[in-house]
């Protein structure tokens, strides 16, 4: 009697636990935590470290959605070289040559970044409070052909902007 009645209090504990755990993946998608400098940001050096910081594993590859502009998002992209750290968890991106001094230059954070599981990346949880804004075709001077539909966010951007000014 004691034997089943533990054997049936450890499946509901196990079918608890796989219920709660399947729920929480479902709340907690994958963020863009952080990103540095940030959208606003003045007096930044010529040669910055641009980090992004997500709060889980990003798949092999998605820096190609990630793009440096000199102005915005319609201005000229800039050469970085970018790798990452923390288990595909933080990403750090540097221009391959000085930033223009006194220029406003944009982060392009695309749409089509994905996780390690193949989700995209959410950005508006905490995007806007970081100086973030929705990229639009418009914003690219109407050339969102130029970026392709793979650069599409769920909610139809074309990913994050944050802009900054150099010294």
């Amino acid at each position: 009697m004691l034997t089943s009645l533990l054997k049936g209090l450890t499946s509901g504990m196990a079918l608890l636990v796989a219920g709660c755990s399947n729920m929480m993946d479902t709340e907690l998608e994958t963020q863009l935590l952080s990103i540095s400098p940030l959208g606003g940001a003045e007096n930044v050096p010529a040669n910055p470290d641009i980090m992004l910081t997500f709060n889980r594993p990003i798949m092999a590859g998605m820096e190609q959605y990630l793009v440096l502009h000199q102005g915005g998002l319609s201005g000229t992209d800039v050469s970085i070289a970018c790798s990452w750290s923390d288990g595909q968890r933080t990403m750090f991106c540097r221009p391959d040559l000085p930033l223009a001094p006194g220029t406003r230059h944009t982060v392009h954070v695309g749409g089509g970044m994905m996780d390690a599981a193949g989700r995209h990346v959410g950005m508006g949880r905490y995007g806007g409070g970081m100086g973030g804004q929705w990229a639009s075709g418009s914003m690219m001077g109407g050339q969102s052909s130029c970026r392709g539909t793979d650069w599409m966010h769920e909610n139809g951007s074309y990913g994050m902007a944050f802009e900054f000014t150099t010294r």
